[in-house]
């Protein structure tokens, strides 16, 4: 049973800040710090709408650049564009990457 109160101090930015990390974790302030202090893993982050609007719109733009790089490699594969088929394979490939990591993220 928690029947004990600790009191601390903290300015005010420090207090915005814990508010912040307790709020982006979705935990009160005092099961947040309770897990801190007795080193008690934390849930991961949770995202808010605004951030899953960013996340939805970043992944549209590299969708359209990762559309126009694929054209870039298609053309070096076919010899149109030469010396530099292996770069652009590479960053086609970079750009999935990180496409496919924002959807897990946004899972």
């Amino acid at each position: 049973m928690r029947d004990r109160i600790i009191r601390i101090r903290a300015s005010g930015e420090e207090l915005a800040k814990i508010k912040a990390l307790a709020r982006g974790r979705g935990l009160s302030i005092s099961d947040m710090m309770r897990r801190a202090a007795c080193g008690v893993r934390m849930p991961s982050r949770t995202l808010d709408g605004s951030h899953i609007i960013m996340l939805t719109r970043t992944l549209a733009e590299l969708a359209r650049v990762g559309g126009n790089l694929n054209q870039l490699v298609r053309r070096a594969n076919s010899g149109k564009l030469i010396g530099h088929d292996a770069e652009l394979t590479t960053t086609l490939s970079s750009i999935n990457t990180l496409r496919d990591r924002l959807r897990e993220i946004m899972t």
